[in-house]
């Protein structure tokens, strides 16, 4: 597999994934200006220009992070990274992803982060944050993961959830959310996926 990236983008959660399950994949990452290390347009393989894109070890390539994720866990040994096909607990953990996908990434990071979104905009996002944030620290109350065990989709709200200060969202303000983070920051696959990407993004 190969899997394109830009440090502590959210396709970190790949690189989380990878680890946690011990999968083989080799890690292209995305330059400034959508460039390949080998000169190449990194829009030729994913035309919007997201990371992670995955070229799978068949050949087809698989743009979306949710997907990517998924077919991460499907190549993982069973329960590693996602509970059962066709349990209730898979799906779930594909309500998370997609909530977090829609509900977080998109709707709150993606515009705070977005050059050309105005101040208005970004005040908008700001102002989005309250929901998806309360929806998220009373399910993890009295939870260590979105599900019953780690998964992807803990993996991806990992991700997100660095982006806090950054961005300008106190995470502090949401106590279980800044506990959630720390504690799975402590996680071994989280710990090296974070290492590795760390000398990428300062030197960017």
């Amino acid at each position: 597999m190969k899997l394109y990236f830009i440090p502590f983008a959210c396709s970190l959660a790949s690189r989380i994934a990878t680890e946690e399950a011990g999968l083989d994949a080799d890690f292209v990452q995305v330059l400034p200006g959508h460039t390949l290390p080998d000169g190449g347009d990194f829009r030729d393989i994913s035309p919007m220009g997201y990371v992670p894109a995955l070229e799978t070890k068949s050949g087809i390539t698989l743009t979306e992070g949710p997907a990517v994720l998924q077919y991460l866990a499907d190549n993982a040994e069973d329960g590693v990274l996602a509970p059962a096909m066709f349990s209730e607990e898979r799906y779930r953990m594909q309500l998370w992803l997609n909530f977090v996908s829609t509900e977080v990434h998109k709707a709150i990071f993606a515009v705070l982060f977005a050059k050309d979104a105005s101040d208005a905009e970004k005040a908008a996002a700001h102002g989005r944050v309250a929901k998806p944030f309360k929806v998220l620290s009373e399910h993890l109350v009295d939870r260590a993961h979105l599900g019953a065990t780690f998964t992807v989709a803990d993996a991806y709200l990992l991700a997100v959830l660095n982006w806090c200060e950054t961005a300008g969202v106190d995470i502090a303000a949401w106590p279980v959310l800044l506990n959630y983070r720390t504690q799975l920051r402590k996680r071994p696959s989280v710990t090296r996926a974070m290492a590795a990407e760390m000398p990428l993004l300062k030197a960017a």
